[in-house]
């Protein structure tokens, strides 16, 4: 007995879309973030979770109805209202005043099409063949646009290390280094900034640090306007090159260059473990810092990322898990807040870890949303519209406070009194008329007060024992000179203080394209 031939139509005619369908708003949304994701590593959970539970529910169905075909298009409605219903909410919340009579359409939306597939017998064949064919090419455009985007700025590989590296660090005592930990608390404005704007007095906190061998400098500004321009230039003790960037960049708004160089071969952590340090890398949900190729452990909290939390408001989980969210606020505000409670608790627990080490720790705090009170609660959304931005942030603030000085106690307890403890922020908060209108703000129409605002820093140095203004400290002093002071005065080197310079950007379609506002800062 001859066996059946395989042919092409036979193929083209398998219920393959359900599985194409489910893969396409994945890669869709990765293609259209790719330059912001740095690494194909997000993207591979939310993929199988997507093709995997296509698969389970269209063997479901097939168990239900004896007919791979029908199976395969029922599924295929049940994975495009899954995955479709966050978009349609995204286009429909300018009209609607509420989630719920979207949910009711949506739902009737969904068995309609459910009928009309049950119904479809006698076209399953060619619809089957369509939606392959429409899916699969949906797909392969999508898939292209990630892998170009990936290979075309090397996102794949990191960057080569530098044979030996440029900075040598000699210490006194090689066989006694002290712990070094450097902790960015992301968007902590600065004195002047919290006194002026936000009507708050941080003298508490700050008395707090100095008890404990801080010393603060209290005019601090940020280099930079943005995460990645801050951090790529004070982990690599040097200004930016806006002119390679740029030449790196496929437009105006890609950040991809710079974002990449986080997760490269930094100056600072090349040069303390070519000492013996190990590296500790306490990542956020925010992607390009999620690891580092030097790290020898990375704590990173495993239940959701930044782009499967985005993935997740953009399908029906949106109505289910948050009805009340508004359509510009795509976070799952209880996984954020996850997020910072893991971070915060692996801070008090590298401390306990072998050493010497160097640990990188970047806290979204108290970088927005505001997910918990000062007395550690959770805050929601209706929480923070009813007291309002301000009161929110602070909030939030004076909960990472108190975190900050545990840790900073668990910190001497362990690491001992010898312990570096750098202490800054990246940025400070955007001003409220940026908030209104991120990508249409014009920098260069900035007030004093929203420059100050957005360029205060907090920066709390503590090495025990060192002259300090000596090793280049200033109570001006700016991210780039971080570790060129801390260098100088545990490691001994002799490094030239930058120019504590400051410079903006045009608007968020001119990433790279700087200009100096140090002038405008004005110490209070």
């Amino acid at each position: 007995m001859k066996r059946p031939r395989l042919t092409l139509g036979a193929i083209s005619s398998l219920p393959i879309h359900p599985l194409l369908v489910a893969a396409y708003p994945v890669v869709f949304l990765f293609a259209a973030n790719a330059a912001e994701q740095i690494t194909l590593e997000p993207l591979w959970r939310p993929l199988l979770m997507a093709v995997g539970a296509a698969a389970l529910v269209m063997m479901l169905l097939y168990a239900l109805t004896g007919n791979w075909r029908r199976a395969g298009l029922l599924t295929t409605v049940l994975m495009i209202g899954f995955f479709g219903y966050g978009h349609a909410w995204n286009a429909a919340a300018s009209v609607l005043d509420s989630q719920w009579r979207l949910i009711v359409a949506w739902a009737l939306l969904i068995v309609i099409g459910l009928f009309a597939a049950w119904r479809a017998t006698a076209h399953l064949v060619p619809i089957t063949r369509g939606l392959n064919l429409v899916a699969a090419l949906a797909l392969i455009l999508n898939s292209g646009s990630v892998a170009g985007t990936m290979v075309a700025f090397g996102a794949v590989q990191p960057t080569p290390p530098t044979a030996g590296g440029p900075l040598r660090l000699t210490p006194n005592d090689p066989g006694e280094l002290p712990d070094v930990y450097y902790i960015i608390l992301d968007r902590y404005p600065g004195e002047r900034a919290l006194r002026e704007t936000y009507g708050y007095d941080n003298t508490a906190f700050l008395q707090g640090l100095e008890q404990r061998g801080f010393t603060i400098a209290h005019h601090a500004h940020a280099n930079y306007i943005k995460t990645p321009l801050s951090l790529s230039s004070s982990l690599n003790l040097s200004y930016l090159d806006p002119d390679a960037l740029k030449a790196e960049a496929s437009s105006g708004d890609d950040r991809e260059p710079v974002q990449r160089t986080l997760r490269d071969h930094l100056a600072v952590t090349t040069a303390l473990k070519a000492l013996g340090y190990r590296y500790y890398h306490i990542s956020n949900w925010w992607t390009p810092t999620t690891t580092n190729v030097d790290a020898d452990r990375v704590f990173h909290y495993e239940g959701q990322d930044e782009f499967s939390t985005v993935l997740a408001q953009t399908t029906l989980l949106r109505a289910i898990t948050e009805p009340e969210a508004a359509p510009t606020d795509p976070w799952d505000w209880n996984v954020l807040r996850e997020h910072t409670r893991y971070e915060l608790n692996a801070l008090d627990e590298v401390p306990e870890l072998p050493g010497p080490k160097f640990t990188f720790a970047h806290l979204l705090l108290p970088h927005p949303p505001w997910t918990i009170d000062a007395d550690g609660s959770p805050m929601d959304r209706a929480q923070v519209d009813a007291q309002g931005d301000k009161e929110s942030m602070v909030r939030y603030l004076r909960y990472g406070n108190d975190r900050v000085l545990d840790a900073v106690d668990r910190i001497l307890d362990h690491s001992g009194p010898n312990a570096i403890i750098m202490i800054q922020a990246d940025e400070g908060p955007f001003p409220a008329r940026y908030q209104d209108d991120e990508w249409g703000f014009e920098w260069r129409d900035a007030t004093d007060a929203e420059l100050e605002e957005k360029f205060g820093i907090l920066f709390a140095m503590r090495v025990p024992g060192a002259d300090l203004e000596a090793a280049g400290f200033s109570q001006d002093i700016t991210p780039v000179n971080t570790f060129r002071v801390i260098f100088n005065a545990a490691f001994g080197t002799d490094l030239p203080m930058m120019p504590n310079r400051s410079w903006a950007h045009e608007d968020l379609h001119h990433f790279y394209d700087f200009f100096e506002i140090t002038d405008r800062l004005q110490d209070g």
